[in-house]
């Protein structure tokens, strides 16, 4: 384009054309033009009107420019993603941004960022001129923008009336001048605190705040700690660093966002952060019992450790020279005040006691390593491992030291004592691979064994399948056993020394399907969760002969990476790792929108300052944010020890012995023990206390932990306070308790009344305040028993009033802290371990016939409320009496089960056979006759037609649904009155034949010929009916019901919880108020997985827990764990409002603020 041309915004141009055309229709109706000629002007205005302002109407042409590019118009600048609102309003570009590529470096502590020096003297700071840093400013101002090498320098000032300078222009020295008041803005410096960001932001933790550290070259340089939060890696990443630029952001970077404030995530209580890498498989190794370390190196090591202070700890070994443990490097390093009992990931419950044969059980004491190698179960991101503790318990600046010093000085040891990994540690002795190959072989025979038993029709099928399903199910089966079978012979020959071995043990990388599958066998290839399909006709590759069901045919890879797939094996093996590609891809997009949308239901819901957790518009969706108003920061999993005691334990535990003669215990001073003889309102109070315990076990057993399950997620965890107290008051377990029993129940009654969660007096805030500590109160009481404190921890007086303090304080931090946007917490929390799943999780290959629906569809299913779901189901549980035997179940079984004559029927066949009274079919004769011998009614063979419909029933599904031939008589009789006449014979017979007639009106004679010939037709009409519509028994919807036999934990008082076996039944398809109306169901436990059903039957309240298990299902599915309140938050959201409200535009946008 030349320059002179004019270029107008489409808008002008879309107003000149309706001025123009506006123009044209005031000519045409001057001109007094013809009706048909104006109305089609005003047409076109009205066209160009509408088109200006919204250009996408369905139905109508665009609007182009000359060029024939469609008009942009007024909505389309509006809306979507890349529209006014959403991608200049509510998102925008920024400045004071970087971008590059992130690199690792483990000597940076993990809230450090090593950033470019180019990068560092082109962002700025704007830094107010005062009294105390004129002088450095003025330095900095000195060096202008371009300092000198190793040096920062400043870009412009702004003087107090707003004027700015740059410095890039400013020759004279005398216009550097500056005055208390100006700004300066500077370059960045070592740590200024900064943003740091990794797309996609799936969480809270993706964006933290870091300190920098000015170094050379491009990259920006990341702890390898902090990655996993981030969800970073380092084959070509990049990130995103933001500078703030003012005191308030800095202050709320550096109190909210850094890096060790975020160590601990309330997704699922645990930390987010831990070693990883070379440093986890060194900690592994320099832990190990044999690795003693040299002076000289064990000096070094104290030089990369902060804190020394010249102190060099004793030598585990001093003759014949000096050689310190690996151990001992671990206790420089470990907070003084911390105790710690763990087990590594590979301890064997058959290794017991503190010090096992293969060091799995940690101990760490005062900060002391003990014993124990440390892993991944430690050291890593779970629940309870060394990080949390230190952070709980010491505080997250330790935690980031901790995690910054490990690094340190264990990569500093790895350095002297390197690691490498070679082919020779995936390659098995001689004797291991012949019992690999023997355990293939062996597999593939039994493979044949199946072929030739399904080709000879002898095979099984599994109930509910067909044939075909149950043989590839059982050959799926064989295969993968086989694999793991030789996986687990290869895994045993690995010595200690193996390299594979050491990463896989230490949890820095690999696992047990890596060893089998590079030792032993690939193992079998699926598609869709299924062997490989038939690509050509009837076979996979031309390599193959026709129908072939074998293994090698269908996807079976043999051979191990290590000795290298056949070309055939190599195809199959691509197609199924393509497979899994594809599925990431799609995954994407879909669980991306999905969190969209959860964040988009829940982001306004916050805790208000009464401690009810509210929307935007004032609406309550909680009382009490997670029904205990605790963060889930503070939370951990703890033990309720009472729920699993025999009541003879549990009367050892709690109560003393007061009746017995000669009790005198050596837990308590003797005129204590007199006391409780003698006093009887102290009597009365112990008994009181018990009394409390027994009750608060009962409602545990029967009504809360129905399961039996018995960790649940508490806040203070008063195991490990009672162990710091022991540690720290060095509690002596020989010598006598000072304190007396009563003050250990009436400190304990006091410390429960002041645990508020809800202030006030009311009778409602009292209540709400008992429901909300309930389950801390239980733990609390079950723990500090008088008979505990005094027998089991041996706490003097001193060390219990520190505990109540620590606990009273701690439960306090732990409450959720007003202003916390948990919507979006919540909707985070759910949305990214959905990212993590697999989009189809295909179905189980055990032996459960019923199908569900998993993973990310299923996800998209309850969040949308579907209406119509892919695998609707029941799941029915029986009554007591009825889930004893299998006999009983199956009667339920059968009642349930939609049963249709074609399901029972094995073939039909329409005959001419003209006489009634007997047949010309010869198998019938006997029974015809007999039948006719003695008929149950008279019947007129004038009125029964010739044409004769025979059903032959299949026996085995007679026997299988209960099922007999008088049954099925009586129903088409009463279905069809008397139209038409049935005749079977016997149940034991060879054959279970029907015989069926139409019964004609009495008619002369003669027409009877052309009514026989309408016959045929009709019967046909009949038969087809009879089959699809018939119902013999069953529920409508019911398509199948499997029967299966589960464990569950029953409570009872003397014994704890024991597993009883009872049977239970799934169906597919869904009826819910049909089933719950059978006598035999149990209507308390019997649910649907169809909300919506649900909802119509059972009411809001029973749809929220519903929907509440069947996320957990979910997310569950793949190991994740998400904490209850997020869920909570959720249901909450969608049920509220008495109605189920879809997580999508439609369910979402019908909540708006009432009048």
């Amino acid at each position: 384009m030349d320059t002179s041309s004019r270029s107008e915004d489409d808008l002008t141009h879309q107003l000149a054309m309706i001025i123009r055309h506006n123009e044209n229709l005031r000519r045409q109706e001057r001109n007094g033009s013809p009706a048909h000629i104006i109305s089609e002007f005003a047409q076109l205005l009205q066209f160009h009107i509408a088109t200006y302002f919204d250009n996408e109407l369905p139905g109508l042409p665009r609007a182009t420019q000359r060029s024939g590019r469609p008009i942009k118009s007024i909505c389309s600048r509006l809306k979507a993603k890349e529209g006014r609102i959403r991608g200049n309003l509510m998102g925008k570009r920024v400045d004071f941004s970087a971008r590059t590529v992130i690199t690792p470096d483990p000597n940076i502590n993990i809230d450090q960022l090593g950033v470019p020096w180019s990068i560092a003297l082109n962002l700025t700071y704007p830094e107010t001129v005062t009294p105390y840093n004129i002088e450095r400013l003025k330095e900095l101002v000195e060096n202008g923008p371009h300092p000198p090498p190793g040096k920062t320098g400043a870009k412009y000032i702004i003087r107090d009336d707003g004027q700015r300078l740059d410095l890039r222009y400013l020759k004279k020295s005398s216009d550097h001048h500056l005055e208390l008041g100006y700004k300066v803005e500077r370059h960045l410096n070592d740590g200024d605190f900064v943003l740091f960001n990794r797309q996609p932001s799936l969480h809270k933790m993706s964006i933290m705040g870091h300190r920098i550290k000015i170094m050379p070259y491009s990259t920006f340089r990341l702890n390898l700690s902090v990655t996993s939060p981030y969800n970073a890696d380092f084959d070509g990443d990049e990130m995103n660093m933001h500078v703030p630029q003012s005191f308030e952001t800095r202050a709320e970077v550096l109190e909210l966002m850094m890096v060790p404030k975020c160590i601990v995530s309330p997704q699922s209580n645990r930390p987010v952060m831990g070693i990883v890498q070379d440093t986890l498989l060194g900690c592994r190794k320099i832990t190990k019992r044999d690795t003693f370390i040299e002076k000289d190196v064990f000096m070094n090591i104290l030089m990369w450790w902060e804190d020394f202070d010249g102190k060099v700890p004793a030598p585990a070994i001093l003759k014949p020279r000096p050689l310190w443990t690996g151990k001992q490097v671990f206790n420089l390093i470990i907070p003084k005040q911390i105790n710690l009992q763990r087990t590594s990931a590979w301890h064997s419950e058959a290794e017991s006691g503190n010090i096992t044969p293969g060091d799995t059980f940690v101990r760490i004491e005062k900060g002391e390593l003990l014993a124990g190698t440390l892993c991944k179960k430690t050291l890593g991101t779970s629940t309870g491992s060394l990080i949390h503790v230190i952070w709980e318990e010491v505080g997250p600046d330790a935690a980031r030291k901790f995690l910054g010093h490990t690094q340190w000085l264990v990569n500093y040891w790895l350095l002297q004592n390197a690691f490498s990994i070679g082919i020779g540690d995936t390659i098995a002795d001689a004797a291991t691979m012949e019992k690999i190959n023997e355990t293939i072989s062996k597999a593939k025979n039994e493979v044949k064994d199946l072929i030739s038993k399904a080709q000879s029709k002898q095979l099984e099928a599994e109930p509910g399948r067909t044939m075909m399903d149950s043989f590839e199910n059982k050959v799926n089966q064989v295969l993968n056993r086989a694999r793991d079978d030789a996986g687990s012979s290869a895994q045993k020959s690995l010595s200690e020394s193996n390299n594979l071995k050491a990463m896989v043990t230490a949890g820095s990388k690999g696992s047990f399907i890596n060893i089998s599958q590079m030792t032993a066998c690939v193992g079998q290839q699926n598609v869709e969760g299924k062997r490989i399909p038939y690509g050509f006709i009837d076979r996979t590759l031309p390599h193959f002969t026709k129908d072939d069901y074998g293994p090698e045919s269908r996807g079976f890879v043999e051979n191990s990476y290590l000795r290298g797939l056949t070309p055939q094996e190599f195809f199959f093996h691509a197609m199924g790792g393509r497979e899994g590609l594809i599925d990431t891809a799609v995954k994407t997009s879909e669980t991306g929108y999905i969190q969209r949308r959860l964040v988009k239901a829940m982001e306004d819901i916050m805790v208000k300052y009464d401690g009810t957790v509210r929307n935007s518009l004032g609406d309550v969706i909680q009382f009490l944010y997670g029904e205990d108003g605790m963060d889930a920061v503070w939370i951990e999993s703890q033990k309720l020890d009472s729920l699993k005691m025999k009541k003879s334990e549990f009367e050892k535990t709690f109560s003393y012995e007061l009746d017995d003669e000669n009790w005198n215990p050596d837990y308590m001073l003797h005129e204590h023990v007199e006391d409780l003889k003698t006093i009887r309102e102290f009597r009365n109070v112990f008994d009181a206390e018990v009394q409390k315990l027994e009750t608060d076990r009962l409602q545990l057993g029967t009504e809360i932990a129905v399961t039996g399950d018995n960790s649940w997620p508490l806040p203070v965890n008063l195991k490990r306070l009672i162990w710091n107290a022991q540690k720290t008051f060095k509690i002596d377990f020989r010598r006598t308790s000072d304190m007396h029993p009563m003050e250990i129940v009436e400190a304990i009654d006091k410390l429960q009344e002041r645990l508020k969660v809800v202030p006030g007096d009311d009778l409602l805030s009292v209540e709400a305040q008992k429901n909300a500590t309930l389950f801390f109160s239980i733990l609390l009481r079950s723990t500090f028993a008088s008979k505990r404190v005094l027998d089991e921890y041996r706490l003097t007086r001193e060390a219990f009033e520190w505990v109540i303090g620590e606990i009273e304080s701690r439960f306090l931090q732990s409450l959720v802290a007003p202003g916390e946007m948990i919507g979006c917490v919540a909707a985070q929390s759910i949305g990214e371990p959905a990212t993590q799943m697999t989009l189809n999780t295909f179905h189980y290959a055990g032996v459960s016939a019923k199908n569900v629906t998993l993973g990310v569809p299923r996800l998209r299913e309850i969040i949308n409320v579907a209406k119509r779901i892919k695998t609707p189901s029941l799941s029915v549980y029986l009554k007591s009496e009825a889930n004893k035997t299998k006999e009983r179940a199956k009667n339920v079984q059968c009642a349930l089960e939609y049963t249709t004559l074609r399901s029972v029927t094995q073939a039909t066949e329409v005959w001419y056979d003209p006489d009634p009274m007997s047949t010309i079919i010869e198998e019938d004769v006997d029974f015809v006759n007999s039948y006719y011998e003695m008929p149950d009614e008279e019947v007129n063979p004038d009125k029964i037609s010739p044409w004769l419909l025979r059903i032959e029933l299949n026996r085995e599904m007679m026997v299988d649904k209960k099922l007999s031939m008088a049954d099925i008589a009586e129903k088409i009789n009463l279905e069809f009155d008397d139209d038409l006449t049935c005749i079977f014979n016997d149940d034991n017979a060879e054959k279970l034949i029907l015989r069926i007639r139409i019964m004609n009106a009495e008619a002369p004679k003669g027409e009877l010929v052309d009514e026989s010939a309408e016959d045929d037709v009709f019967l046909k009409k009949i038969e087809s009916n009879m089959l699809t519509e018939m119902a013999l028994r069953g529920i409508p919807d019911i398509n199948k019901v499997f029967i299966k036999h589960g464990k569950v934990n029953k409570f009872d008082p003397n014994e704890g919880f024991k597993a009883e076996q009872e049977w239970m039944l799934d169906t597919e398809g869904v009826n819910l108020l049909a089933v719950l109306c059978h006598d035999d169901v149990d209507a308390r436990r019997t649910t649907s997985n169809h909300l919506i059903e649900i909802l119509e039957i059972l009411g809001i309240e029973a749809v929220r827990r519903s929907l509440l298990d069947e996320l957990r299902v979910v997310i569950s599915f793949d190991g994740s764990y998400v904490n209850y309140r997020h869920l909570a938050i959720l249901c909450d959201t969608m049920t509220y409002r008495g109605h189920l409200m879809a997580i999508t535009r439609h369910g979402i946008n019908r909540n708006d603020p009432v009048p």
